[in-house]
């Protein structure tokens, strides 16, 4: 069931169909279902309207309507809504002010006036109070972020919509976020490490693939500028940098040039500015010299895997197997689920991540170990079994060899006796063949009278 409250707090309750939420990382989350009313209701009529909020119990979120469709089906009107997280209504929050920026105002000889601004670096916990405060939304750090961490923004920051001008701070202080209801979380990166497996035509029923080469650049520059003030002087230093991909060489790619870097920094002492090890570093973050890939992994039912699989996330970190046993290290992109529908499964969208040959060495090298630690572990059970079939044979052997002892010893016993009784058989027919016997014997007495 589905509930709909318009702004004047009027409400219905209905019965949903094809309720699909989908969640993307880095963006709000949607749903979209479809219902049926009786043309004779007309409530229906006046709770569907503009800023009505859709609340969906499966997920515990609440959702602004964005469009709705009315389609006549004979006696029934039926409904097709589509809906945004309520978080949506931060955007209703303008910020006309800003912060981080000093304007300063002065005359010439001439009387004339000049006005010029300059650029002060903003911690990350100012900024994002700045953002929230007054806007009915709440904001929550993880303690993996540093909240002291600076940024120094052209022309200040602020004068913007409060949702564009939090892109511009996750951007600039490297962070990511998520909404829950009116919750922004924010952390260094949301997801956890090593969340799932999905292997093709085991725990889901297809593993597709799409490679994406266009977004390929091989070479990036970079360009800083240091005022240093003196006095009444100033220096400026300027500090370049660039990078190629090794796969120029190695692979004979062609120069593909990604945006260059520029920026200004003032050396007063105070200010954040970049030294030439920090510019190496992010131009060479600038080069994206790997094809992008999108995974995406159909007939994934956690409902139905829920006892062997963790709740999967958009932003985890997991592995896919295809059918050529490759596994791919990939990270939640997109989650489209069903949550009133038990039967249908959850389609997961991945990302590649970027291809680093280190890391792929570590992970080969760590499987290889994970292996070889499993064959010793084999190997030293099968030693051992074959120590214990070994005493067992051993002992087999001894009994075999002191039972058959045994036995032959009987048997000579055994022979012996025959032999013995074989010779009193003999001694006894002897002496039935001796006359000297005859007539010694009682009952041969009796048998002669008899006879006369």
């Amino acid at each position: 069931m589905i509930s709909i409250k318009n702004a004047a707090g009027q409400m219905a309750i209905v019965k949903g169909q094809e309720v699909q939420v989908t969640s993307t990382l880095g963006s709000l989350d949607t749903v979209s279902f479809n219902f049926y009313n009786l043309h004779t209701d007309e409530k229906i009529g006046e709770v569907l309207a503009p800023f009505s909020v859709v609340s969906i119990p499966e997920t515990g979120e609440d959702y602004e309507v964005q469009t709705y469709n009315t389609d006549d089906v004979g006696n029934y009107m039926q409904y097709s809504v589509s809906a945004i997280q309520i978080a949506k209504r931060f955007h209703y929050h303008y910020i006309k002010d800003k912060i981080g920026v000093e304007t300063t105002t002065s005359k010439d000889n001439s009387g004339s006036t000049d006005t010029s601004t300059t650029s002060k670096p903003v911690k990350l916990k100012d900024a994002l109070s700045f953002l929230f405060k007054g806007s009915g939304f709440d904001v929550v750090i993880d303690k993996d972020l540093n909240q002291n961490s600076v940024k120094t923004f052209d022309d200040g920051f602020g004068g913007g919509y409060a949702d564009e001008l939090l892109q511009t701070a996750a951007s600039g202080y490297s962070f990511e976020y998520y909404w829950k209801n009116k919750t922004c979380y924010v952390a260094k990166e949301i997801g956890g490490k090593d969340k799932f497996v999905f292997v093709d035509n085991v725990n889901c029923n297809k593993i597709s693939v799409q490679e994406d080469d266009t977004a390929i650049t091989t070479r990036a520059t970079g360009t800083i500028n240091v005022t240093k003030q003196n006095g009444d002087n100033s220096t400026v230093n300027t500090l370049t940098s660039t990078y190629v991909s090794p796969l120029v060489k190695e692979k004979g790619w062609p120069i593909i040039d990604a945006t260059p870097y520029t920026e200004d920094f003032t050396d007063d002492g105070k200010s954040f500015v970049m030294s030439q090890q920090l510019l190496d570093d992010k131009v060479k973050k600038l080069v994206h010299d790997y094809p992008s890939i999108q995974y995406t992994v159909d007939g994934a039912n956690f409902k139905k895997f829920a006892r062997y699989l963790h709740d999967v996330q958009v932003g985890d970190y997991g592995y896919l197997r295809t059918r050529q046993g490759i596994d791919v290290e990939t990270r939640v992109q997109s989650i489209t689920s069903y949550p009133q529908d038990n039967s249908k499964g959850n389609t997961i969208t991945f990302g590649n991540l970027a291809f680093n040959l280190i890391d792929y060495l570590t992970y080969q090298h760590n499987q290889e170990n994970k292996y070889r630690e499993w064959y010793s572990s084999m190997s030293l059970k099968m030693n051992n079994l074959a120590d214990i079939v070994h005493k067992a044979n051993a002992g087999l052997d001894k009994f075999t060899t002191t039972w058959g002892e045994s036995q032959l010893e009987n048997t000579q016993s055994i022979e012996k006796l025959q032999q013995e009784l074989q010779q009193l058989l003999e001694s006894q027919k002897d002496k039935d063949k001796d006359p000297a016997d005859k007539g010694n014997n009682e009952n041969d007495d009796n048998s002669t009278k008899q006879s006369t």
